[in-house]
């Protein structure tokens, strides 16, 4: 077999000015947290199957980042009840669903 580890040094030196990614971590956990956020997110999986990963991860970090009387003021006022501030509204004698037909509100109209 042919010594490939000259060719392999080469390819390696090509590569080293090229950064390799660093995955964000804007809630700054440590180690241990990433490691324990990675299991419950991994178990959080396998109970919702059929939720896409990305809300699990928020649903983790709002449960992580926020402080329990903020969460126990949501749960109070039943504030997941109400229709959220991007809500559009809906149009009489339709069905309730998202109608493309209704008034829109774009960020620069809102000033």
């Amino acid at each position: 077999m042919a010594d490939n580890s000259g060719a392999d040094n080469l390819s390696n030196e090509k590569c080293a000015c090229i950064p390799r990614h660093t995955p964000s971590n804007p809630y700054n956990y440590s180690g241990a947290q990433l490691a324990e956020r990675k299991k419950c997110l991994k178990d959080l999986e396998e109970v919702y199957p059929n939720l896409p990963f990305a809300w699990l991860e928020m649903v983790y970090d709002f449960e992580k980042n926020t402080p329990r009387e903020e969460i126990q003021k949501i749960i109070d006022n039943k504030s997941w009840e109400k229709p959220g501030k991007f809500t559009l509204p809906s149009l009489p004698g339709s069905n309730e669903l998202w109608s493309g037909d209704a008034p829109r509100e774009y960020p620069s109209e809102a000033n």
